[in-house]
């Protein structure tokens, strides 16, 4: 009787620690970045002291050289352009709406100035703590002589926007902007003259170095110097062509005359050590997220800041850089075991993890668009799918990617391992916004205007699939969802409330259409399976798509992704950090503590039940 007691004692503890440990399961994050929002300027006054400004009133701070960062938070919201500091302490912020700020220890605390203007400031330069200019919209400058406690616009002809602003002295400067402005003056601003730029595009920064040499850079891969302080020579950029067009610059810096860096659209780094006689792109760029600043301390080391929280630092002359921030907008995650996996996301963003989703690393992917899908057909291969036609391959397990698609190809067929016939042709030069394995060897991929293409032997060819021959809409409505339970059944999903099945691997479908937008579709058979949108929509069938139900749900936020662990147990995730379970087939969802407000982008359940979760500001998140 003492043993059955005692052992039904510790039984009663076992179910109640049990109980206890899986009442406390929560998400765990893994990854999120630090920041969010854009950085468009980056100034160091000395190798410890810098800032960084960008949107939603974004100010960091370093006093120990970019070690740490500090945010110094302000109590409203505008867009930051440029910061310029004259000693450790004394600062100015210029931004949207005329504002203008400044500080007197550091960035501590910042005081709003009048400027009695709404024009969006772009630039700003200070020679003393009395004598400053900025510049803005529609051929606006203003200039202050007592440290912008007032200011006073200064006349010029032109109504080209002014993007960049440079003095050396309190009499001598220079600005930059629309329509390759470039304007100079010898008398503080009282009096602008035009000088050649030798170009029409549009300057969108301006540095000069000293009274005679200085660089301006902008659209079009544009660049032009003068060693005189008059006369401008166009220099030759070599800025790749990712889109087609040659990459906007748009910072420059320079050390001395020699050593200078310019950051442009995509991740492109361009060094020079020749004072822009030539200039040379960064073979493997760290981010491909537009670089809007760049700041040398020395011919060696640098800075550069830019969208997506982007911060790059270099102490080798730009050969290579450290990426210290940069939040990856992941779309999609994929798990091949229960330890290698794959995420990728905006700006060709490709993150991969070797140690079941303890660390996460960068991978390049060598693309700089949009990557919405991704899949594994053994421990080495796998393929991305994304924006600009983008199909990805990779043979040695994302070490290296290359592109099986011609992004240039418009359709035309000159893509050999991807076939589109007859009159869907064009439609392989359209976008792929999702992509499910339903075994090893078959694949799918949809899209943009109702894109669908297969594969069945494992990636070698790829052949588009018309699922719409009686052309009902589907065939031509964006496609975000798919879902393929193995070879022969698969669920396809998208705008309008398309619904596509098939049962025979694709070579016919049933469609339906319905109203609200469809972004995913988790089946667990040919009959039950569940499809999630936007404005908080989850439905699901149980006659095989003859007939879907509405399911009541606590939110009107997107749905995004929907994961079914089984016939009772599922998973949704959305934006603003949204998670939501079921355990009865979705009868009740309710909402789960979620770690985040970011918006959430992808569920997936790894062999041994592990999920994750990824999503914008590189949020991974774990269960």
């Amino acid at each position: 009787m003492k043993r059955r007691m005692f052992f039904s004692i510790i039984l009663t503890f076992l179910l109640i620690t049990t109980s206890f440990v899986l009442a406390q399961k929560e998400w765990v994050t893994v990854s999120e970045s630090q920041w969010q929002g854009s950085f468009s300027d980056v100034f160091f006054f000395d190798a410890q002291n810098g800032w960084i400004v960008g949107s939603n009133a974004t100010i960091l701070n370093t006093t120990d050289g970019g070690k740490t960062w500090t945010h110094q938070p302000l109590p409203f919201n505008t867009e930051f352009k440029k910061i310029r500091f004259i000693n450790a302490k004394t600062g100015w912020v210029v931004g949207e709406n005329g504002t203008v700020l400044k500080t007197l220890d550091g960035g501590k605390s910042w005081m709003k100035l009048s400027t009695g203007t709404l024009v969006a400031l772009l630039g700003v330069s200070f020679v003393d703590e009395q004598n400053g200019w900025a510049c803005g919209d529609g051929g606006f400058i203003m200039h202050t002589t007592d440290g912008g406690a007032t200011w006073t616009p200064q006349p010029i002809d032109t109504n080209n926007t002014i993007e960049g602003v440079h003095f050396v002295t309190p009499q001598i400067g220079w600005a930059a902007g629309g329509g390759g402005t470039l304007l100079h003056t010898t008398d503080g601003g009282n009096n602008w003259q035009f000088q050649t730029s030798a170009t029409v595009n549009t300057l969108d920064a301006i540095s000069m170095l000293d009274h005679a040499n200085g660089w301006a850079v902008g659209a079009g891969g544009a660049v032009v110097s003068t060693v005189d302080g008059r006369n401008w020579e166009v220099q030759q950029s070599n800025v790749p062509n990712s889109n087609g067009m040659p990459e906007p610059i748009w910072d420059v810096h320079f050390a001395d005359k020699n050593v200078g860096i310019a950051a442009a659209e995509f991740g492109v780094i361009l060094t020079t050590m020749d004072g822009g006689i030539t200039w040379k792109p960064l073979e493997h760029r760290p981010v491909a997220a537009r670089l809007q600043g760049v700041h040398m301390i020395s011919d060696s080391e640098a800075w550069i800041v830019g969208d997506k929280a982007t911060i790059l630092h270099t102490t080798d002359g730009g050969n290579t850089w450290d990426v210290v921030s940069n939040a990856n907008e992941l779309r999609a995650v994929h798990f091949f075991n229960d330890e290698l996996g794959w995420a990728v996301g905006l700006a060709g963003s490709v993150m991969h993890t070797s140690d079941g989703g303890d660390t996460w690393r960068p991978q390049n992917s060598g693309d700089v668009f949009e990557l919405f899908g991704v899949g594994f057909v053994n421990e080495m291969k796998g393929y991305i799918v994304g924006s600009n036609a983008a199909l990805l391959e990779t043979l040695d397990g994302g070490t290296t990617w290359k592109s099986v698609s011609d992004p240039g190809d418009e359709g035309h067929g000159r893509a050999k391992r991807i076939k589109f016939g007859g009159d869907m042709s064009w439609k392989s030069a359209m976008a792929s916004y999702a992509m499910s394995f339903g075994n090893p060897t078959h694949a799918w991929a949809v899209g943009e205007t109702g894109k669908v293409m297969r594969t069945s032997d494992g990636g070698k060819t790829w052949v588009g699939v018309d699922i719409d021959p009686g052309f009902s809409g589907a065939g031509f409505n964006n496609l975000f969802g798919v879902h393929f339970v193995d070879e022969k059944v698969g669920w396809i999903v998208g705008f309008g409330g398309t619904v596509a099945k098939t049962t025979d691997g694709g070579d016919t479908w049933s469609i339906t259409i319905g109203y609200a937008e469809l972004q995913d579709i988790y089946a667990i058979s040919s009959e039950l399976a569940w499809a999630a949108g936007n404005q908080g929509t989850i439905m699901v069938t149980t006659d095989g798509g003859e007939t879907w139900i509405d399911q009541t749900v606590p939110t009107e936020e997107n749905i995004n992704a929907i994961l079914f662990i089984d016939e009772k147990s599922g998973w949704t995730v959305g934006d603003k950090g949204t998670i939501l379970r079921t355990t009865d087939g979705g009868v009740t969802w309710l909402q789960r503590n979620s770690p985040t407000t970011n918006n959430l982008r992808d569920i997936i359940k790894t062999p041994n039940g592990t999920l994750w979760i990824v999503g914008d500001s590189t949020t991974i998140l774990r269960y």
